[in-house]
């Protein structure tokens, strides 16, 4: 009963918009991948902890690994870019996670025909890519163009559909590579939730009443959809979800630890100070939580949170440099 309680902001699903415009697309590009012309691919984008993993994650658990007599079923499986991805080591994680005990060994050539033909024999409709702005190189801004092309090929070779998700930045890899970009549909954007649009900030509240709702029974606490405890908590996320299920979790975990059943605003102040502001980056960000914070949602303030789940990194002038095309594309 202990460990439920401790898990419960986890196993707390609280979909939104976007989250349910992914689950949608995702379904239809599963549905429809089999009898498809050409692969079906679509982009899921967005900032850190917008919950693009978890929509992932949702839609992985419908479609689960199953065994028969003829042996293992994998539908859809999912992998995560290396920080610097090689054709040799993408394919080796998709081997892994067919189940290959060989994922590790072979060449490049040898790797790519025994993963089509794992796909193959374990019905495999669709893959996904997290991580995908890794194919940018963060130092110098090169993208893997030779992984990029393995990929267009494979999924073409496959057809399987493609599913990549990352940050924005990621579109820069499929705006470079024309005959991959071309077969994305539109992509799904993941926004971080803006307390000055009307429309995400009801989104918010809504989700906050879907946290009170099955922390209640077990929690005393401040009524997280009142107009000033919405503000605070929407400031100390910075309209990341991902942020806001932290600070909550770890106020669960204070609370379960301590043996308390009441969740006061000084345990959100102290789960605020643990779980999101863990480093110096952060230092001028005010803390949503004192007594002494202004309710008042200025822009100054607003500008000033949505710093947070960001990195401080010096601008460089760094460009792209184009991919020479051969003469037979």
């Amino acid at each position: 009963m202990m460990n439920n309680v401790k898990t419960i902001v986890e196993n707390t699903l609280v979909p939104h918009t976007a989250f349910a415009n992914a689950t949608t697309q995702l379904e239809q590009c599963f549905l429809y991948a089999e009898n498809a012309i050409e692969p079906i691919c679509i982009p899921i984008l967005g900032e850190s902890r917008t919950g693009k993993s978890r929509s992932l994650e949702n839609f992985m658990m419908e479609h689960e690994k199953s065994r028969s007599e003829n042996g293992a079923i994998i539908p859809v499986f999912a992998v995560r870019t290396p920080a610097k991805p090689t054709v040799k080591g993408l394919a080796g994680m998709m081997l892994r996670a067919l189940g290959d005990p060989r994922f590790d060994s072979g060449t490049e050539q040898w790797k790519t025909h025994r993963l089509q033909q794992l796909m193959s024999e374990c019905g495999t409709r669709m893959v996904i890519i997290d991580e995908f702005q890794h194919f940018v190189d963060k130092g110098s801004a090169k993208i893997s163009y030779h992984v990029a092309d393995w990929l267009k090929i494979l999924i073409d070779e496959s057809k399987v559909a493609l599913v990549v998700a990352g940050l924005p930045s990621c579109i820069q890899v499929l705006e470079s590579n024309e005959q991959l970009g071309g077969r994305f549909l539109a992509p799904i954007m993941m926004p971080r939730f803006d307390w000055r649009n009307e429309e995400h900030r009801e989104e918010f509240i809504a989700i906050l009443d879907a946290f009170e709702n099955s922390l209640s029974s077990h929690f005393d606490f401040p009524q997280f959809t009142s107009d000033e405890m919405a503000f605070r908590l929407h400031c100390a996320s910075g309209g990341l979800i991902g942020y806001l299920a932290k600070i909550l979790r770890t106020a669960v975990w204070q609370a379960v630890d301590g043996a308390k059943k009441i969740i006061s605003i000084a345990d959100l102040q102290v789960a605020f100070h643990k779980s999101v502001l863990t480093n110096s980056l952060n230092s001028d960000i005010p803390d949503p939580f004192a007594s002494n914070f202004s309710v008042q949602p200025t822009s100054e303030i607003l500008d000033c949170f949505a710093k947070l789940g960001t990195r401080t990194e010096q601008a460089t002038n760094r460009r792209v440099t184009p991919r020479r095309k051969k003469v037979n594309e």
